[in-house]
């Protein structure tokens, strides 16, 4: 992905995360408590029987539609990584990126205080 790729995916993480704001508390709980109770149900039925049962399939299209619907709202370690390779920072505080310029100093460059 190209670096204007990257500053999307942050868009859309950032416009994510204000849809998910604009919820109330008890909705916000609501789908979280979901969340986890299909992926529980789902890892369970899997694990357990290692068959998909017909009438489970809504709860995986159920499970998956709301996981897809509110997954860029943080970056993955490997979006962080990409970030950091394109010159870009995300802020957790605000929940925004930035561009960052290169340091003169790398890791590489450290010395020990006597």
């Amino acid at each position: 992905m190209e670096k204007q790729d990257w500053i999307n995916t942050i868009n859309q993480m950032q416009q994510a995360n204000a849809a998910y704001s604009a919820l109330t508390e008890k909705q916000r709980e609501a789908i979280s408590a979901a969340l986890d109770a299909l992926k529980d149900a789902l890892y369970n039925l899997s694990e357990g029987f290692d068959l998909q049962l017909s009438d489970c399939r809504a709860i995986d299209a159920s499970f998956w539609k709301m996981h897809h619907a509110f997954e860029h709202m943080e970056p993955t370690e490997y979006q962080l990584t990409q970030l950091d390779l394109h010159g870009l920072e995300w802020d957790y505080d605000t929940q925004t990126w930035h561009e960052v310029e290169p340091s003169e100093k790398t890791v590489d460059d450290w010395e020990a205080v006597q």
